[in-house]
């Protein structure tokens, strides 16, 4: 009885690393931190903070008065889609920079934001 148990054991064991890999971090995976500066000039800079994990974006952007939750997803290529607050957030990551586009009720946005370190 005990070599069926340890045959089992051992099999477990070497699958055990490749469940972990699903979860496996992607190559955008860090914070991110940077401004966004209204396009026309009539807004104030806002402070842009996301984090990446796998392919799944989450952050939020200060604006002077309030502040919006960014949700997301990038794919292999580094493309970022997603929301801030309702309105739509597109982006390119590329290797240590950020660049996206945004609007709110009254600016155009854009953000540009580096890895943390």
């Amino acid at each position: 009885m005990n070599g069926p148990l340890k045959l089992g054991t051992a099999a477990f064991l070497l699958l055990v690393p490749q469940f972990n890999n699903a979860n496996a971090g992607g190559p955008y995976d860090r914070e991110w931190t940077g401004t966004a500066k209204s396009v026309g000039g009539q807004c104030r800079r806002a402070v842009v903070n996301l984090t990446v994990n796998g392919q799944v974006v989450l952050g939020q952007a200060r604006f002077e008065r309030d502040a919006a939750n960014i949700n997301g997803t990038v794919d292999e290529q580094g493309v970022v889609g997603g929301t801030i607050g309702f309105q739509p957030l597109k982006g390119q990551s590329r290797r240590d920079q950020f660049e996206g586009t945004f609007k709110t009720f009254d600016c155009e946005w854009k953000a540009v934001l580096g890895r943390s370190r």
